[in-house]
């Protein structure tokens, strides 16, 4: 079987091809193949240079691909040499460090982010010892020199995940010198990508026809031509020695001869294959785990279930003939997992001791919770259909309880006697009511009826029967009591969460009163037409509760302290949460356990087995919860046969494309054709990235944005990463200079360079000479000697200006972003201060997430009290709280308090006051595009700058393939009063187009803030600003 071959380079006689993660030489001549690279990562974009005797090439290494550097390879000598110790970001549908091309002198041009505070590369030219000169043209990922002129690809990155993309971030190729100036010369309506130039003219990919094909221009941009009619697959990965163009497409390698439009296959054949079973550690890719009614406990990891006892030296692997997502015991004996394939969710029935299937029911739709009856005879699942299933065990028949309009219902409980099901249900007021609420129902399955236990005037969840079916326990989010905001004139409801309790039988008054017997009411039968009526608190502060679970002397609450959300928004890291118990007798709350994820409780009460944030897995009983025990998973190995999993994952990946894509008309009607031209490539597939390659381009063949394939387990292979020290360098007679030692507000946390924090002394202008007793400059670049010391201290001698000599330890950073965008934000600050005396205020908005929320608040409090503002959503990564920031823009001045000592103080609170301008550009995207739009819409301002990304379809994902990959979904198509869908795939039209050309970075110019100056002052002439007399 044929390898998966990609990223072709040319040279002669001569294809260089990346295959199973590793970079291959073939000969065209004698078919002779020739491995050049063992084990270094994910190898991919090679490139022959200096006359065809060496290689540079790109690798991402870390177990998600999260990091990139490039290195190169001597085909004379062999010698293997890293070039560069940037360690520049790294995702799979953008490469951000990067083979830009080659300079006339024959220097490698570098692309990469590592040094600025937007994930946007731009250009460096390599030098021999590692230094990186800026070529300041701004964003680029291609260059070309021809004929004295300079080429340069904006965005002509590869878009397997987006065809068809028409947005303001598709590829663009200008062209010019420094010193007359660029000009876009190719800017059609759809992407292109990887251009390259043959004789006279520029050769890239379009689809602008519907499909991937290679087109050309002449070197004015003008002359389009169409060479080739490909249908099936998309070419990628164009290159070309001058001569024979080569590129990639459906994983083989074919040259083009731009003379006649000849387009040839190579044969290449089998390159690589490897050992077809792989072992993983289970706690890396723990999904899910519960525990039997005896001693025997049940983990899923890798989409595979195992039965183990308390120190797992007794397995039994459970014989699924899918992917396991839960497992749920329903007896001693029997097992039940929750098995999928490409026609959704099933349930199978396993004999715990054995392993061995005996039953199947389904499909059942997308399961997303499943819980077992105590006596195991019934399971209830709730799927992507709103639905909530009861299904009997013993003969697969399956009722539905009930259907949402609103939303998925996976919050219920099953009482003991297997008689009711409670459960919360999603609900809205009305079809165009913002919040969806829940509410607790109940199913009387004896009698087939459905009782409402709350009202739908709240969020109440996580109901939970007592062992006796006497009482239903649950959340709600009822009890407001908001907390005043520390930096703004705000409230938040931030503890609002209560456990109720609701008697189910005649007679029975909560627990927690602790009724004499003597005085308690006459016990009697269920009345469950009063449910609603008769609910009350159980008397607990209010907190954060996730789950609550009746005991017989009280309750265990799970809650989760209240905490920033900055951390856990960014890295994905679970919650961790407080295990307490309220006692009834006493009235105490008592903390059992900290650090936990989550948790499940034995049928008896008496046991606990909990997750923490280490992917492990823990018990403790209940009497003794000081006394934990760690339970050694990884003693057990999975072992996975890889092209069984790469085919269950294209499937599921498959799968999840077709049942979330917001249009399920157009999905259903695409989704076959799309399966079946990808999955014949699936067994070629030999690495994960060989599926990774497969995975995009499904995603593509929808044609909408927010289609992101985001972590999962890709090698195991890493390198030591770049230390960070915030500062800007000019590489000048072999020594590394200080040219700009970085902060924003020196007076906030994390905002400065660590030079600044050192006893060095260090000013711009000064030279590092030694980090570590090693000498810096010829030989050994500053960034190679910062490689694998982050987080840790360094000593640095330095070279002043005046010659003397200093040295002092300087704590170097793992990642100086944010530190550089700091700086950019005072920067442009200051200079609209200085421009504008002070009157106009400036506030940048990075992302429209928690990050963007912050940097908008730090700026607002200050910035929204001049006499005009211009807000700058440039390179604004998206996100969900625009309309937040929106709602203060549009709040306006109507007045002030006039006190009779102090300054004036507006009404409203930070109230605008004068014109805004705001400026956007093609970076400006997903929630960043609704702002801008919405700035329009709104009358705002101006809006100025260039066309944003244009795409606007939302994510919700809620599934990981087996190795921990989210793949989002375009889910939740936005429309607009006026313009429709017309946002996605197209972007928003600024007021006033400002182009910011290559040119203008080189001599340090910003033109579209310039712009916003300029044009907000103009604007400030015509207001009439009134304040009351003093």
């Amino acid at each position: 079987m044929a390898n998966l071959l990609q990223n072709p380079d040319i040279y002669g006689d001569r294809i260089l091809f990346t295959c199973c993660d590793e970079l291959w030489e073939y000969s065209l001549s004698t078919g002779e193949k020739k491995r050049l690279t063992s084990h270094l990562g994910v190898v991919n974009n090679a490139r022959y240079y200096d006359n065809g005797t060496k290689v540079v090439f790109r690798v991402m290494f870390g177990q998600s691909l999260d990091a990139a550097d490039l290195f190169s390879i001597d085909l004379k000598s062999g010698e293997l040499k890293r070039l560069t110790f940037i360690t520049g970001k790294s995702v799979g549908r953008r490469k951000f460090t990067d083979v830009a091309g080659f300079s006339k002198d024959g220097s490698i041009i570098v692309s990469t982010d590592a040094f600025q505070p937007f994930s946007v590369p731009m250009l460096y030219k390599l030098g021999d010892d590692g230094s990186l000169d800026p070529l300041n043209l701004g964003p680029a990922v291609h260059y070309i020199e021809k004929n004295g002129r300079i080429y340069i690809g904006r965005d002509t990155y590869d878009l397997p995940h987006w065809k068809e993309y028409k947005g303001g971030t598709r590829g663009k190729i200008w062209s010019g010198t420094i010193e007359k100036g660029f000009k876009k010369i190719i800017d059609l309506e759809n992407h292109i990508s990887c251009p390259v130039i043959v004789k006279d003219r520029i050769y890239f990919i379009t689809d602008i026809d519907g499909a991937g094909n290679i087109y050309s221009t002449n070197l004015d941009g003008n002359d389009l031509k169409k060479h080739t009619d490909f249908h099936e697959y998309y070419p990628r990965h164009l290159n070309t020695d001058g001569k024979t163009i080569v590129f990639s497409m459906g994983g083989d390698i074919y040259t083009f001869d731009p003379t006649n439009d000849n387009v040839k296959s190579l044969d290449i054949g089998p390159v690589f294959d490897t050992d077809l079973n792989q072992s993983y550690a289970p706690s890396k890719f723990l999904e899910d785990f519960s525990m039997s009614p005896g001693d025997m406990y049940s983990t899923v990891s890798r989409g595979k279930a195992f039965i183990f006892n308390e120190n797992v030296n007794y397995s039994i692997p459970v014989k699924s003939d899918g992917r396991v997502r839960y497992s749920r015991f329903l007896s001693k004996n029997e097992i039940s997992l929750v098995i999928g394939d490409k026609d959704g969710d099933s349930i199978g029935v396993f004999d715990a001791g054995t392993g061995e299937m005996k039953r199947k029911i389904g499909p059942l739709g997308n399961i997303f919770s499943v819980k077992s009856s105590a006596d195991g005879k019934y399971l209830v699942v709730g799927n992507d259909n709103f639905q909530i299933l009861l299904i009997d065990v013993s003969n697969g028949t399956v009722k539905e309880i009930d259907q949402s309009r609103e939303g998925l219902i996976v919050d219920f409980a099953i009482s003991k006697d297997s008689r009711f099901i409670a459960y919360s249900f999603p609900v809205k007021s009305s079809d165009l009511a913002s919040y969806v609420q829940r509410h607790i129902k109940l199913f009387d399955m004896l009698n087939d009826k459905h009782y409402d236990v709350t009202t739908e005037t709240a969020n109440d969840f996580a109901p939970a029967f007592d062992a006796d079916t006497n009482y239903l326990y649950y959340l709600s989010n009822r009890s407001l009591d908001p907390s005043t905001d520390r930096f703004t004139f705000n409230f938040g409801y931030l503890n609002i969460t209560r456990p109720f309790v609701v008697p189910l039988k005649k007679g029975y008054v909560s627990p927690a009163r602790n009724m004499p017997q003597d005085i308690e009411p006459e016990k009697g039968e269920y009345d469950l037409e009063r449910l609603k009526y008769i609910s009350e608190p159980l008397p607990v502060d209010q907190a954060d509760y996730r789950s609550i679970t009746p005991l017989k002397d009280g309750v265990l609450l799970f809650s989760v302290p209240i905490h920033g959300e900055f951390s856990s928004y960014y890295s994905g890291q679970p919650e961790k949460g407080i295990i307490v118990k309220f006692e009834f007798k006493d009235k105490k709350v008592k903390e059992i356990k900290k650090e936990v994820v989550d948790f499940k409780i034995s049928t008896d009460g008496s046991k606990i087995m909990f997750s923490k944030q280490d992917g492990k897995l823990y018990t403790f009983r209940m009497e003794k919860p000081e006394e934990e025990k760690s339970l050694n998973i990884d003693a057990i190995t999975i072992v996975s046969n890889v092209k069984e999993d790469f085919a269950e994952m294209y499937d599921e990946a498959w799968k999840l494309a077709r049942d979330n894509y917001w249009d399920k008309e157009h999905a259903l009607t695409i989704s076959e054709k799309i399966y079946e031209r990808y999955r014949k490539l699936v067994e070629r597939c030999v690495t994960r990235w060989d599926l990774s390659y497969l995975i995009t381009e499904i995603q593509g063949e929808y044609r909408t944005s927010h289609s992101y394939e985001m972590g999962g387990y890709f090698t195991d292979i890493d390198m030591p990463r770049a230390g960070r020290i915030a500062c800007d360098f000019k590489y000048s007679n072999g020594e590394y200079v200080i040219s700009d030692i970085l902060y924003g507000d020196p007076s906030n946390e994390n905002e400065k360079s660590p030079f600044l924090l050192s006893t060095l002394d260090a000013d711009i202008g000064d030279a590092v000479i030694e980090i570590d007793g090693i000498p810096i400059g010829k030989g050994k670049s500053i960034y190679e000697a910062l490689v694998g010391k982050g987080n840790r201290s360094v000593l640095v001698k330095i070279r002043k200006k005046d010659n003397s000599v200093r040295s002092g330890f300087v704590d170097v950073l793992q990642d100086d972003r944010y530190i550089r965008y700091r700086a950019w934000v005072e920067k442009n600050k200051k200079f609209v201060h200085e421009r504008t005396n002070g009157r106009i205020g400036y506030i940048h908005i990075p992302d429209m997430g928690i990050m963007g929320l912050n940097e908008f608040y730090r700026q607002y409090v200050t910035e929204a009290s001049r006499n005009g503002l211009i807000v700058d959503v440039r390179f604004n990564g998206g996100g969900f709280v625009s309309q937040l920031i929106l709602e203060k823009l549009y709040m306006k001045r109507l007045g002030y308090d006039n006190p009779r000592r102090g300054t004036l103080e507006p009404y409203p609170m930070n109230s605008i006051e004068g014109p805004m301008i705001a400026i956007t550009n093609e970076y400006a995207g997903s929630d960043g595009d609704i702002f801008s739009y919405s700035f329009k819409a709104l009358h705002l301002g101006t809006l100025i700058g260039t066309r944003t990304w244009g795409g606007v379809v939302g994510i919700s994902p809620r599934r990981k393939l087996i190795d921990g990959t989210v793949l989002s979904q375009p889910e939740y198509a936005f429309w607009f009063k006026g313009s429709g869908f017309s946002v996605e795939n197209y972007g928003v039209d600024p007021d006033v187009v400002i182009e910011y050309p290559p040119e203008m970075y080189n001599v340090n110019v910003d033109p579209q803030l310039e712009r916003a100056i300029e044009m907000v002052l103009a604007d400030l002439e015509k207001y009439k600003i009134e304040l009351p007399k003093k």
